[in-house]
């Protein structure tokens, strides 16, 4: 009974980083920024620590370098590339 509840909350802890990384990965760098700031305003440790003032100084957008999310701009579409679809007839 015992070895059962161990295994399933490390399984649960497993799942929890998990989750916690991908969120963290996926989120928008203003979110990013926001959590950094925040969370660096409580703690001494975490103002000194050279990853943590790269996390607060994140450029905004999505870091395509086209700068227009974070500007306000709307983003100019790409042009399509144009592709001719030859269709052969089997006898």
């Amino acid at each position: 009974m015992m070895d059962t509840t161990l295994q399933a909350l490390l399984v649960y802890a497993v799942v929890a980083c998990c989750t916690v990384y991908a969120a963290w990965t996926l989120a928008p760098a203003s979110l990013k920024r926001f959590i950094t700031t925040a969370l660096m305003a409580g703690s001494p440790y975490l103002r000194a620590s050279p990853r943590w003032q790269a996390w607060a100084r994140l450029p905004g957008g999505c870091g395509s370098g086209c700068s227009g999310c974070s500007s306000g701009a709307v983003p100019s579409a790409a042009p399509s590339k144009t592709v001719k679809i030859k269709f052969i007839k089997h006898p």
